[in-house]
């Protein structure tokens, strides 16, 4: 397997990093917010999800325009939020407009950032199961395994054929080769795993939610 290191160097000491950890918590600050006191702020939004892109690199070097495509999208979102503060006036203004799903919008950045979320929520519910699943000496599915079922869960429908055929081999090269390497790599064990996976899925249902209950509310869709 492929070394991929986490860590940092500060002030001549090396952190262990866990951006799985990181990433769940701050998931689970921007859902318990918007629970509690609407709207959806775009910052919190962008700088949560930005923690998704150091688990891109765990993926290989095979994935590297995954993680370009998903960077660009947050880009242009933290740009969008210099102008417009949440969600809603974001999806309002191309709801007047009439470009909500046109390519390039806020409105369609927005969307895919979203089915990035449910991408990983896929892939921790199904590494999960695995976790519940496993015996002693049992192999289980591999890591490129599940990142595929949670690909074909969420994002082959908005694919042609051509980019699945693409994907299923960027997949089939990812370096990391079972769940239990993955936690490794990002300085888990399989039972801090679960928990902080737990947590992200429970912050990323709430969100989900919230952005496709925004979409309905304007007499518009987010399946696009």
């Amino acid at each position: 397997m492929a070394e991929v290191q986490v860590d940092e160097v500060e002030g001549g000491e090396r952190r262990r990093r866990r951006p799985l950890a990181e990433y769940a918590a701050e998931l689970e600050a921007v859902s318990l917010s918007v629970r509690a006191a609407p709207p959806l702020r775009l910052k919190a939004l962008v700088r949560a999800c930005h923690h998704a892109l150091a688990l891109f690199d765990l993926l290989g070097v095979e994935a590297g325009f995954w993680k370009t495509e998903y960077a660009e999208r947050l880009v242009a979102l933290e740009r969008a939020a210099e102008a417009m503060d949440s969600a809603e006036e974001l999806v309002d203004r191309d709801v007047a407009a009439g470009r909500v799903r046109a390519t390039g919008t806020h409105s369609n950045n927005l969307v895919r950032v979203k089915r990035g979320i449910e991408l990983k929520r896929a892939l921790f519910q199904l590494m999960l199961a695995q976790l519940q699943q496993q015996r002693p000496g049992g192999g289980g599915v591999s890591f490129d395994g599940v990142v595929s079922m949670a690909y074909a869960a969420v994002f082959a429908r908005y694919h042609d054929k051509n980019v699945q055929s693409t994907v299923a081999d960027s997949i089939c090269a990812i370096p990391v080769k079972s769940i239990s390497d993955f936690f490794a790599t990002i300085n888990e064990t399989d039972e801090s795993a679960a928990a902080e996976m737990q947590k992200y899925i429970d912050a990323a249902n709430g969100i989900i939610s919230y952005i496709d209950e925004l979409f309905a509310s304007r007499g518009v869709s987010a399946d696009f």
